[in-house]
């Protein structure tokens, strides 16, 4: 059977993000052949709403089974060999792709990818474009929201981590801000394909108005038109606005549970 044809989606990709990603499937194509089952592109650079400043190209690719070491050798050459990009690439077996549970890297032993149930959600809501091979709908399952609000956790305690480290470049900033708004609008509507950019427009509408300055500061930065006050406001803001958000999310763990990006 001929593979799905997937040309007109490929097409409405930014031109220099689409022959990123046909390079890769080309490269990853010569290594595995058969053994390549898919390639998703995903993330801010495949809608319309796209972010100004140049984002990492998000990217899972499914392998039938995990390569042996020299293949995964010559994979990881291949994708670094692709210059002038920053990809954020998960490898993972289709078997591992078609179950619920977090699955690991098909080669680089003790990573697994906690933000699964997102994923899938993204794609099963048709924000993915198929490089190669299946699409998503025909491999993967719907999330449960149970998952989706425990990786939820994991993407605030991201976010408090720049708080920890007093990392308050106004970039940052907006991304635990917006990305913050998105936590709360998926936690009020059990619903989390939106992208930063719409987040913030759910929260001008919906959270109050002691927030509205930094949120119009952060989607400001987030398309870099910060100003020199905007900066100053979200780096003031950052930490309260992240607190709220933790006060809102549903306890997933101990209350005094450590950090796990802590290092203890």
């Amino acid at each position: 059977m001929d593979p799905p044809d997937h040309e007109p989606a490929v097409a409405a990709l930014p031109h220099a993000a689409r022959e990123v990603w046909l390079s890769l499937d080309h490269e990853i194509s010569a290594i595995l052949g058969r053994d390549l089952v898919a390639i998703w592109a995903y993330g801010s650079l495949v809608g319309a709403d796209r972010p100004r400043r140049p984002a990492d190209l998000d990217t899972h690719v499914v392998l039938r089974s995990p390569p042996d070491a020299g293949t995964a050798a010559r994979i990881e050459d291949a994708v670094a060999g692709i210059e002038g990009v920053e990809f954020d690439i998960w490898f993972i077996t289709l078997d591992d792709a078609r179950r619920n549970e977090e699955p690991p890297h098909a080669f680089r032993e003790g990573r697994r990818d906690t933000s699964w149930a997102i994923h899938r959600a993204h794609w099963l809501a048709g924000r993915v474009i198929t490089i190669h091979g299946l699409p998503p709908t025909e491999v993967v399952m719907a999330p449960p929201w149970e998952d989706i609000v425990r990786e939820l956790d994991r993407e605030l305690e991201h976010i408090e981590r720049h708080v920890h480290e007093s990392d308050t470049d106004p970039y940052e900033a907006s991304y635990a801000i917006l990305n913050g708004s998105r936590i709360l609008r998926t936690l009020e509507t059990h619903d989390p394909v939106l992208s930063k950019r719409e987040a913030g427009a759910w929260a001008l509408e919906h959270l109050p108005g002691r927030w509205l300055p930094a949120l119009q500061a952060a989607l400001r930065a987030y398309d870099e038109r910060a100003t020199p006050d905007d900066a100053r406001l979200l780096a003031s803001e950052m930490a309260p606005f992240v607190a709220t958000v933790r006060d809102q999310l549903p306890a997933t763990r101990d209350a005094d549970a450590i950090p796990r990006w802590s290092g203890y």
